[in-house]
């Protein structure tokens, strides 16, 4: 029996969590989404790409030995660098900023890209956490999402900066399969509903770019409690609304169909610019 039929073989899908500015609850999303998606029988590896805090870390209340900077020393191997998680979940650390990936020289990346597959055929989905702030070096990770999903807060700073996200992105041509954009941190339901559609209005008429789904976070004592825990939010209380909200991210995830605008492998050849 072939690898594909055994069902060895998979092609992930990209969840790439992206943010204006840091501080908006980036990491967590990421967090309880993977394993909101774990609990549904998915197989996830979780990217942590945000090096200069390492919170996915910390939220889950471990400390992965190994990073991609051992790769790269040759000192590890990509498989051996794979953290388990009491979750269900697999981390991944980059422990280097992951804008360097585009420095590797054509050799380099080759042999990354052929690791890469062969680690990641395993899993259903691939969550990215990326560092906050658009960059220009990341503009292939952006474009191949499957899902991008974009994290802002009600707090003014956050609005801008993620308005500016969107509008860079636009500019430079970058264009994801689908656009999520999910407000955090929201003190009243009705308000947050009101500030997220109209910052919806506000990108679809001035930048003309259409956001697939918003979903709303209420600021929850919740999320503080697990955080202080180390203990995923979703685990901690699935019906607390921040939960809520990531169980319908999470089910308009598996729910989504229709062609795929490049296979996970042309993708992957993509990021580190590879023919």
């Amino acid at each position: 029996m072939s690898d594909q039929a055994s069902g060895l073989i998979r092609e992930p899908k990209i969840i790439n969590i992206v943010s204006g500015k840091g501080g908006v609850g980036k990491s967590l999303l990421s967090v309880n989404l993977a394993i909101a998606l774990s609990e549904r029988n998915r197989k996830v590896l979780l990217f942590d790409a945000d090096i200069g805090f390492g919170s996915v870390e910390i939220l889950l209340g471990s400390t992965t030995k190994k990073t991609l900077k051992d790769y790269f020393r040759k000192n590890s191997s990509l498989e051996d660098i794979l953290m388990p998680s009491e979750y269900g979940i697999d981390i991944l650390s980059s422990g280097l900023d992951v804008e360097d990936l585009v420095y590797f020289n054509v050799g380099d990346k080759s042999q990354l890209y052929r690791d890469f597959i062969n680690v990641t055929r395993r899993y259903d989905y691939i969550i990215l956490d990326f560092p906050p702030g658009y960059s220009e070096n990341l503009e292939n990770f952006y474009e191949a999402s499957d899902f991008l999903i974009v994290v802002s807060t009600p707090e003014p700073t956050s609005l801008i900066n993620t308005y500016t996200f969107i509008k860079v992105m636009a500019v430079k041509g970058v264009d994801p399969k689908e656009l999520h954009l999910v407000m955090n941190m929201v003190k009243d339901l009705k308000e947050g509903r009101r500030t997220i559609d109209k910052l919806v209005g506000v990108i679809e008429r001035f930048i003309g770019v259409s956001i697939t789904a918003t979903h709303i976070m209420k600021y929850d004592n919740i999320v503080k409690k697990s955080v202080s825990q180390q203990k995923p939010f979703v685990i901690y209380k699935k019906t607390a609304q921040p939960s809520l909200a990531v169980y319908r991210i999470t089910n308009m995830i598996l729910r989504e169909k229709g062609e795929k605008k490049a296979s996970f492998f042309d993708k992957i050849k993509a990021f580190l610019g590879i023919g």
